[in-house]
Order: C-alpha cells, then sequence, then structure tokens
C-alpha cells in the first residue's frame, strides 16, 4: 500500500471524520427542525445537505493540502449566491426569505467550524442560532395572538 493510502485510511482520521459528519448532521437537525416548526421552507432536510456540503468541502481542502482559506472563501460566495436566489421583495416593502437566506450563509459558516476542528465553537454558535430564531418565533407568536385579541375584543 502506498504512503497516500496508508494516509487515507488511518482509522483515526476515519473516527474523526464520522465523528465530525454526525455533528454537522445534528446541527443542521437542530436548526433546520427549528424552521420547520416556524413553518419555513428550509428545513432539516436543506440544513443538513447544506452543513455536509460546506464540512467536506472545508474537509478535503485541510486533508488535501490545498490552500483552505481559499476554499473557503468559495463557499462563501457560492452559499451567498444561494441565498440571493432565496431572497424575494413583495409589494412596495416587504421582503421575504431574508432570515432564511442569511440562514444559509449561517449554517455554511457552522460546516465550515466543524471542518476546521472547532467543534465546541460550532456547537455554542448553534445554540446561540437557535435560540435567535426560537425567541424571535415566540415574539411574534405572542405579538400575533395579542393582535388577535385586540381584533376580537
Amino acid at each position: 500500500m502506498t504512503d497516500f493510502l496508508k494516509e487515507s485510511f488511518d482509522f483515526s482520521n476515519l473516527l474523526t471524520f464520522s465523528f465530525d459528519l454526525l455533528l454537522v448532521v445534528l446541527i443542521g437537525w437542530v436548526v433546520g427542525r427549528e424552521r420547520h416548526e416556524a413553518g419555513k421552507t428550509m428545513g432539516e432536510r436543506s440544513t443538513i445537505i447544506l452543513i455536509i456540503g460546506s464540512y467536506l468541502f472545508t474537509y478535503a481542502s485541510l486533508r488535501c493540502g490545498v490552500d483552505h482559506s481559499r476554499v473557503i472563501a468559495q463557499i462563501v460566495t457560492g452559499v451567498g449566491f444561494i441565498g440571493a436566489g432565496i431572497i424575494f421583495k413583495k409589494g412596495e416593502k416587504d421582503i421575504i426569505n431574508l432570515t432564511t437566506a442569511i440562514l444559509v450563509w449561517t449554517v455554511a459558516a457552522l460546516g465550515v467550524l466543524v471542518g476546521i476542528g472547532l467543534r465546541v465553537e460550532a456547537i455554542v454558535a448553534t445554540i446561540v442560532v437557535f435560540l435567535v430564531l426560537w425567541v424571535r418565533r415566540r415574539q411574534k407568536s405572542k405579538q400575533k395572538s395579542k393582535e388577535n385579541t385586540e381584533t376580537n375584543v
């Protein structure tokens, strides 16, 4: 077996890769589940696939010895392009899917964090993202409930 194959099939690399892959799936599921519960179009499947993609590009760049900062920059650009396609203007003032577009970008960043080995930071950032989304959804729900009560009285 060549040295390249020995390194490629190193059990510790495979174990780390598998752990990281499970971690990004969990992160993607947590964020996607919150969006699903909020009735948004980007749910678990989309966020999981997105975060896996950003993780795989980052991981591959580190393993292959290429300049990973350039790969990360391309992830940011590519995901930004996807996000731009999600945003719609409705009427004069309403902009739809802005949070979803920003979330696409953020989920990709979480995948990059795991890919470069910043797992704890990715977990903390996921908790913060989840709380921001969840708290805001709760506030909107209470506000809507209050408005409905006022109009029914």
